[in-house]
């Protein structure tokens, strides 16, 4: 088979006459090359730890599309990496957004809560 995800985004700006843009929708198919185990989920308790903690990525050999939201209704949440000890954030989620993405392979994805425990809500697909 193939083409078996879809991800689909849309970038939309309106601000007076600060800014207006609207990138379009934009969808893009991909096809997934791992029959199994395929996909990890469900959701995890994300603390304040200033090295954040390592997402549960279960038994997946090859990372590939993730979407990510989360939970918490007041608090934000960053995902990103850990090298040496020390957490390095690249996404920021506010309470109640979500991301999709494709994340690079050989790498463990971390994430940190701001200042309370969030609920991260995680699913992952082997590539």
């Amino acid at each position: 088979m193939a083409n078996e995800i879809t991800m689909t985004g849309r970038l939309r700006v309106a601000n007076g006459s600060l800014c207006n843009h609207d990138s379009g929708t934009r969808a893009i198919s991909i096809t997934q090359n791992t029959a199994a185990p395929a996909r990890t989920g469900g959701t995890q308790t994300i603390g304040t730890a200033a090295a954040g903690e390592a997402l549960d990525i279960g038994d997946l050999t090859t990372n590939g599309c993730a979407f990510f939201r989360n939970c918490n209704a007041t608090q934000f949440v960053e995902i990103g990496i850990q090298h040496g000890g020390t957490f390095y954030p690249l996404v920021r989620l506010n309470a109640g957004e979500s991301f999709p993405c494709r994340l690079a392979q050989g790498i463990t994805p971390y994430a940190r809560a701001n200042t309370a425990d969030v609920i991260l809500e995680a699913d992952i697909y082997d590539d």
